[in-house]
């Protein structure tokens, strides 16, 4: 390219009369010079815009995905997926937040899909959302999110970047998922008596009641500092008068008496005024007492105390045993509202991947993400 420069030059200039001054001749020389010097940047110039270009990836059009004849870009992926991103990079960072972030895109763009194929399914088959339904809609929107404040509603479309006729758009497409997954899944699903049943009788471990007891409980909080004493061999020794109290409390009680009296009077726990009365209790499950607790209550019968119980976490516990029931299973009668519950919830589930993987199979996806 310099040579060719350089040829062009000397080709001009021996065509300046060689009569003119030479000073001439050199303000000549130096415009073409400059001339083709702008020439041959603009040149090198759009040809670096073409690589730039060549290189761009293919998903600067903002395309996620193809469902039919319906784009679903990546601007609708990053709005949905905004707040959990915001989460995650609150906590994660490198390659987790990488790969949490992605997963969160890619079920989102699945649901979005999925979302389309629903509706389009609904348009196919002649369906529409009447223009009063969306008035109706919009109007108890207003009423009950925003006191009645039109203006309030339209501001707040504003700030979010929406059209009323966007919004609109929405409001018919909720409607729509919502009455198609209503018709194709929810009433579909019928749940016999024997199907119940069934459940129950495979499920029995389910429904299994653990064993509870029903306890009272004296608690005293361990000294945070020991005290000294001497000993029967004149030295001098540690101890926690907390500790010594509880001891009291264990002789009044092996000697006859009342749990509930000494409860109220000793004390330290939530449940003094009751008696300590704790009530039942389980070893696992919501109703689960301090596992350091359940050893020592585990085989006592109705009217039986502990000694006394030190815990990790710096208390004396002495508990009685006012009551206890066997572990049972629930009768099905007592349950069968909930297992009705769980087999629609699993049969529904089933019956939308069914009928998503049929829209699927005769709709054209192409997935950019």
């Amino acid at each position: 390219m310099g040579c060719f420069l350089e040829r062009a030059v000397l080709g001009l200039l021996s065509k300046v009369p060689h009569r003119c001054p030479n000073h001439l001749r050199f303000l000549v020389a130096a415009q073409l010079i400059i001339w083709a010097a702008l020439l041959l940047f603009s040149g090198l110039s759009a040809r670096a815009q073409d690589q730039e270009q060549e290189q761009q990836p293919i998903l600067a059009d903002g395309i996620a995905a193809v469902v039919n004849d319906k784009v679903i870009t990546f601007l609708e992926i990053n709005q949905q997926v905004a707040e959990t991103e915001k989460m995650l990079r609150q906590n994660l960072q490198g390659d987790e937040l990488f790969e949490r972030l992605k997963e969160a895109k890619l079920n989102v763009l699945r649901a979005l899909i999925e979302r389309q194929l629903i509706i389009q399914d609904f348009k196919t088959k002649g369906g529409f959302i009447p223009d009063t339904y969306t008035n109706e809609r919009i109007n108890d929107i207003i009423r009950e999110q925003y006191g009645g404040d039109r203006v309030a509603f339209v501001k707040t479309l504003y700030d979010r970047g929406v059209t009323m006729q966007k919004y609109r758009e929405e409001i018919q497409n909720s409607a729509i998922v919502g009455y198609m997954r209503n018709k194709y899944v929810v009433q579909t699903v019928l749940v016999s008596p024997y199907q119940i049943e069934q459940y129950y009788q495979q499920n029995l471990r389910l429904f299994q009641q653990d064993e509870q007891v029903k306890v009272s409980t004296i608690v005293l909080r361990k000294s945070l500092f020991p005290s000294q004493k001497t000993g029967p061999d004149g030295k001098q020794i540690s101890y926690d008068p907390q500790e010594e109290v509880a001891k009291e409390i264990l002789y009044k009680l092996d000697t006859g008496s009342d749990f509930a009296d000494l409860a109220k009077a000793y004390s330290e726990g939530s449940n003094k005024d009751s008696g300590g009365e704790l009530g039942w209790v389980t070893q696992n499950g919501k109703t689960a007492i301090n596992p350091e607790l359940w050893p020592a209550i585990a085989k006592l019968q109705p009217g039986q105390h502990t000694d006394i119980v030190t815990t990790s976490d710096g208390y004396y516990y002495i508990l009685q045993v006012e009551d206890r029931k066997v572990s049972t299973v629930s009768p099905l009668d007592d349950v069968r509202a909930q297992i009705e519950q769980t087999v629609i919830n699993e049969e529904s589930q089933h019956r939308q991947q069914q009928w998503l993987d049929s829209l699927r199979a005769k709709a054209f996806i192409k997935m950019n993400l």
